[in-house]
């Protein structure tokens, strides 16, 4: 089993996406598919040796295989959630070109979440945001204008993050080890602000990581960006970039951060509230992605044994049953041609397969006992209860009452509510596929041990899920979910989207450019005149230098340079060598700007 440590499951990815296009759609599909489930293998098999994979890059050590704990649980998850994104994809009918930018998508997130160093890291981050953003671009039509909101978004971050890195290595000092993974996490160049002191290097690394998990203020991008492309790009946009960013935030935090926890339990209450507003279903989902990073992050955040672990095992879960939501709505818009709740009617029973899969990631995600999201929400609430940090406990039980009330209004406006309809069911290859992604998250549920043995820390602590305690708290949660539900239900009729925090940053954001732009457009267009009104002005005296000297002699002496002119005509003397000089020191110019910019 040695042999695998010199292996990076992206290398193993990275073969079927460059056989892609040389296949039929059929053994393309099916060659990606069975790479994933060998990075599954890959993660199950591979020892726990730490530093595995290196290289070198302009005097770094670049940690390009880190395999421990947290590692092989990204490669177990993300190979086994990707195979199933991949299967879901060809049975929508999409073409190999969309699968090869979601298997560039893949790839570069298998990079990023094995990196063992700082660098390592940076490189996969920007090539996911590049190969995610013209993965949403294939699809066209709407996704062309969210793709680049979302590629602007994702730049700030990645430059945020790369100003974090900066710092943190110029506190530290080069040398070729400085960005690795040490388990201090990014510190450096601290500042005091009266009693409040903080890390300039972690703030800047710290909001571009949380600009990828989707915190508040920060968050637009995801439900503008993921109801856009194809319901099958939806599906891998699911998995990737926010449980990345959860990963990296662990390595930017691995002792914990209560800011960073505080911020997720504002994000799980703030997420389920959004939600509840939403009638498209991918929106809805998409608010829910942040409501759930955000238990993630408190896990994180809190920075016991007990909550990493928590953490993490929130992270897988909601890879499956998040997965398996955004497959079930991509099922119901792909046969009604409809997203928006209210423009269809009762789905009913007509559609066993979509209701079953609907039903599995709903109950999961709400924390239902003997479904995944149960075992997960129970060891973060536990870390949490263990630390006394009372008011976090009381965000994360009101985020569980808003998931229990939008998935039980997301449930009654597909399925119960309007004028029943016969929607033609999931084919029998999307069938199978989220009777795979549900059975993993019963599978999961039901048992746990399954889950423990591969999520941090399970040597360390224990946690028995199944007891009274749990069980009670999670009725009184559905219990509130569903007074919730029907107290706002009047509302929800005709209530739409809400007003977000996006609705007074981006007036702001882009009245701002707009102005700076202008005015720096306006100093460029000045500049530029300038610039082209001296070049136009050369070439005329070069070309007729006698034009240019009679408007800079004397007044006085003009009649007789006149009569010399047309004694002399031509380019003959002096006239000759003025042109000659202006071609000549242009040409010189020329050379050595191209000189310069080549050898830069």
């Amino acid at each position: 089993m040695d042999a695998l440590l010199s292996v990076p499951p992206a290398a193993i990815v990275a073969v079927a996406l460059v056989l892609t296009p040389f296949l039929s759609r059929r053994l393309a599909h099916g060659l990606a598919t069975l790479s994933l489930i060998a990075v599954v293998a890959w993660g199950m098999l591979v020892p726990l040796d730490g530093t595995a994979l290196t290289a070198t890059f302009i005097g770094f050590e670049l940690i390009v295989l880190e395999v421990d704990q947290f590692t092989r649980l990204m490669a177990i998850i993300f190979g086994g959630f990707g195979a199933f994104a991949v299967a879901y994809a060809y049975f929508a009918e999409t073409d190999n070109r969309h699968l090869a930018w979601g298997l560039g998508y893949v790839t570069a997130s298998l990079w990023t979440v094995m990196a063992g160093d700082w660098l390592t890291l940076l490189l996969g981050w920007e090539a996911m945001a590049i190969a995610s953003t013209i993965f949403i671009w294939q699809s066209g039509g709407r996704a062309i204008r969210t793709g680049y909101r979302y590629a602007l978004a994702h730049a700030i971050g990645g430059s945020l993050l790369l100003g974090g890195i900066v710092l943190y290595l110029a506190s530290v000092g080069p040398s070729a080890t400085a960005l690795h993974f040490d388990g201090t996490g990014i510190g450096g160049f601290e500042v005091a602000l009266g009693d409040l002191e903080f890390s300039v290097a972690a703030l800047l690394a710290g909001v571009g990581i949380g600009l990828n998990a989707a915190i508040i203020g920060f968050h637009a991008w995801l439900p503008d960006t993921y109801p856009s492309p194809h319901v099958a790009t939806s599906v891998f946009l699911a998995c990737y970039t926010t449980k990345t960013a959860v990963y990296a935030a662990h390595r930017a935090f691995p002792e914990g951060n209560l800011v960073l926890a505080y911020m997720g339990g504002a994000m799980a209450i703030y997420g389920a509230a959004f939600a509840l507003a939403q009638k498209d279903m991918r929106r809805l989902l998409s608010y829910h992605i942040q409501g759930q990073v955000g238990f993630m992050l408190v896990g994180i955040g809190v920075g016991t044994q007990l909550g990493i672990a928590g953490g993490f095992a929130h992270l897988f879960n909601h890879i499956l049953y998040k997965g398996l939501l955004f497959m079930a709505a991509g099922i119901i818009i792909i046969k009604i041609g409809k997203e928006s709740l209210d423009k269809y009617g009762a789905i009913g029973t007509s559609a066993p397969i979509a209701l079953g899969a609907f039903l599995v990631g709903a109950l999961s995600i709400s924390g239902v006992p003997g479904f995944n999201g149960f075992v997960s929400k129970g060891m973060l609430t536990d870390a949490v209860i263990g630390e006394e940090l009372v008011a976090l406990e009381w965000m994360l039980y009101l985020g569980s009452v808003g998931t229990f009330a939008s998935f039980i209004k997301f449930g009654y406006y597909a399925f119960l509510n309007g004028e029943p309809i016969n929607m033609p069911d999931a084919d029998w290859g999307h069938s199978i596929v989220v009777g795979g992604v549900a059975a993993g998250c019963i599978g999961f549920g039901i048992y746990y041990p399954a889950l423990y043995a591969i999520v941090p820390f399970s040597d360390a602590w224990g946690a028995e899920p199944f007891t009274l305690y749990q069980f009670t708290k999670t009725a009184l949660l559905a219990a509130g979910g569903l007074l919730v539900f029907v107290v706002s239900k009047p509302l929800l009729d005709t209530f739409h989207g809400g007003i977000d925090v996006n609705r007074g940053h981006d007036p702001a954001a882009f009245y701002g450019a707009k102005a700076a732009s202008g005015g720096i457009g306006g100093a460029y267009n000045r500049v530029n005149d300038a610039v082209v009104d001296t070049g136009w002005a050369l070439v005329r005296t070069a070309h007729d230098p006698s034009r240019t000297i009679r408007t800079i002699v004397p007044s006085g002496w003009r009649n007789r340079y006149d009569s010399r002119l047309e004694t002399t005509p031509g380019k003959t003397g002096a006239k000759l060598g003025i042109g000659l000089t202006i071609y000549v020191a242009t040409g010189v110019l020329m050379l050595a700007l191209g000189f310069a910019l080549f050898i830069n």
